[in-house]
């Protein structure tokens, strides 16, 4: 039943070709069949071998205990995206193929199709990230893309090469730790520069700041969450012997410069796009800090995703729709900025908080100091340039304004109600730090992953 998950959307993505209107008002039906599926009708421990093939050798589809979190909250914020955002009739139909290759993406238990939905998946945002005659900003986007392609499919060759297969579970088990490390190198770099760390992440500002109401949200909540659960579970669950300190020592630049941009910036659009590269920094460098077995890292880095990517979906998408226009005319949408704003700061009483506070604790106790001291002067830089901005849109000029522009009531309602949910996670942190604690928890049992996978069919 887990293969609908990936069949459903992209079947109604080949049959709305030919009717691209039709897509625009499909999309939002099948993320909401996704999210019916997911909550009542399949739950951890499911694999499902394609063809029939014993999993070490076939396709197979896994979900356990670390993706299913991860499926709900892309689903969620897929099925957001499509009341909220306006785009084109024929980008529907892409966005229910990328709909497709994001469950894909979470759902594979192999090397190649997990290559595979990549590459789907950055097919659709080349698209994307053209929009507004955005042309070369997609075209450096292409660049780095092809780029990481490359050396993920070569990563992948290396393994299958190796361990003469390419399921993730069977191929981490029996290779040895010395070709691991050649293949590890070679994704993890491809996997930098789909998650924007610096310098290979150069291509995100231009991307991110477009205006469109579709791009940003698209590739820096959804796309991003799914990335992170791929890394996450290549290097914790099958390529263990990867070293993760050039990985950490990288991100800790990559926080450092993309603040700093940010506070440069003239532009909102700019601004979020660099604030929203720290943002996957941070998470990549708290990853990497635990990448030895400590849950309560993990777990801080796993909260710390979902309040950036909820508060980056609700800052770009009424960026999309108003640009520089004030919040004077646009309460709502200046609320949630404001909620978004200082939820990514870490305000008391927000998701952002307990993000925060929580990570540096799990920090000091695992004798980590280098990362909090960063974290929080990079704090400081983003207070400042995000406190301005509020206070440039709320005080802005209206009547100098020659161009009307609203938030739709579909946003409005959706970038309130996540503007909500930072806050009622902020006095109530278990509802999500119970699933983060559980990915946590299972995502370092290499053992338990294989057994499930596997199922003794070798």
């Amino acid at each position: 039943m887990i293969a609908l998950l990936i069949a459903v959307p992209l079947a109604f993505g080949f049959a709305t070709v030919a009717f691209p209107k039709l897509s625009r008002y499909i999309l939002p039906f099948v993320a909401l069949f996704n999210l019916v599926l997911l909550l009542g009708f399949v739950h951890p421990t499911q694999v499902t071998e394609i063809g029939k093939w014993p999993a070490a050798y076939g396709i197979v589809l896994v979900l356990d205990n670390v993706n299913y979190p991860f499926l709900i909250f892309v689903n969620l914020v897929l099925f957001a995206l499509s009341i909220s955002a306006t785009y084109k009739d024929k980008l529907g139909v892409l966005l229910l193929v990328l709909t497709a290759a994001l469950n894909g993406l979470l759902l594979t238990g192999d090397f190649f199709n997990s290559f595979v939905f990549l590459e789907i998946i950055a097919a659709v945002a080349y698209v994307l990230a053209s929009q507004n005659k955005n042309s070369y900003a997609a075209f450096k986007y292409l660049i780095f893309g092809s780029f990481a392609g490359i050396l993920y499919l070569i990563g992948v060759v290396s393994m299958y090469v190796y361990a003469g297969t390419l399921n993730m579970a069977y191929a981490g088990f029996i290779a040895s730790p010395e070709y691991v490390q050649v293949a590890g190198i070679l994704i993890v770099i491809a996997l930098l520069v789909e998650l924007k760390i610096l310098p290979l992440g150069l291509w995100a500002p231009d991307v991110y700041s477009n205006g469109s109401t579709v791009a940003p949200v698209a590739l820096g909540s959804a796309v991003t969450v799914a990335i992170f659960y791929l890394f996450s579970r290549i290097f914790f669950n099958v390529l263990e012997p990867v070293k993760p300190m050039p990985v950490y020592l990288l991100s800790l630049i990559s926080i450092a410069f993309a603040q700093l941009a940010a506070m440069k910036q003239k532009t909102l659009g700019r601004t979020l796009a660099y604030a929203s590269i720290a943002g996957a920094s941070t998470v990549m460098a708290a990853l990497s800090s635990g990448a030895f077995g400590v849950e309560n890292i993990a777990s801080a880095a796993y909260l710390y995703l979902f309040n950036e990517a909820i508060s980056m979906f609700i800052l770009f998408t009424i960026y999309g729709y108003l640009n520089h226009k004030g919040f004077k005319n646009n309460s709502v949408a200046g609320i949630a900025f404001s909620l978004a704003s200082i939820s990514l700061i870490g305000f008391p009483l927000t998701a952002g908080f307990w993000a925060k506070i929580n990570l540096l604790t799990a920090l000091f106790e695992a004798g980590d100091y280098i990362l909090p001291a960063i974290l929080l002067a990079a704090t400081v830089i983003e207070a400042g340039y995000l406190i301005k901005w509020n206070v440039d849109l709320w005080y802005v000029d209206d009547d100098s304004e020659t161009e009307e522009m609203e938030l739709p009531f579909g946003a409005q309602v959706v970038v309130l109600l996540f503007a909500l949910v930072l806050v009622v996670v902020g006095f109530m942190p278990d509802l999500i730090m119970a699933y983060t604690d559980k990915i946590a928890s299972h995502i370092f049992d290499s053992k338990t992953y294989f057994d499930t996978i596997l199922k003794g069919g070798m």
